[in-house]
């Protein structure tokens, strides 16, 4: 488990820094989610706009809190999260992807290399520590019904 610390501080300190990058270059991708965004208000009347935000800030804030609550349980429950920001960082290899179609720069692409880098590794960490925990479970309860 230090491992995995160690790597979600990393990303922790990547995030910023990859974000950091977008501001001072480009901000594309909040226009991408200006427009997700944009569709998920389509679906209400604009009169409901309110009820559309507390019901988007209930789903979210509901989602981090189950999130934040498998962190408090021992064993497999706990590796939901590191598991869940190792994928996030891995799919921000997209900017290099984009950075080569475009045959330029694409912003955020030079910090989205380690944070996808950091966020393999750190999926990589979490499979370790699952597999070890069903390998202890299972032995565990292997000797339990002897």
């Amino acid at each position: 488990m230090p491992r995995i610390r160690t790597l979600f501080l990393l990303l922790t300190i990547i995030g910023p820094l990859h974000m950091a990058e977008q501001l001072l270059t480009a901000i594309d991708e909040f226009y991408s989610i200006r427009d997700l965004i944009g569709g998920y208000y389509a679906w209400f009347d604009p009169a409901a706009a309110d009820h559309a935000t507390v019901l988007l800030v209930t789903i979210v804030w509901t989602f981090v809190s189950v999130l934040f609550y498998t962190l408090l349980h021992d064993g497999l429950p706990r590796l939901i999260v590191p598991a869940i920001f190792g994928l996030f960082g891995v799919t921000e290899a997209h900017h290099v992807i984009e950075s080569i179609l475009k045959g330029a720069y694409d912003p955020g692409v030079v910090m989205s290399v380690p944070y996808a880098i950091v966020g393999a590794m750190l999926v990589a960490a979490v499979w370790r520590e699952f597999k070890r925990e069903v390998t202890t479970t299972d032995t565990t309860f292997a000797t339990a019904h002897r």
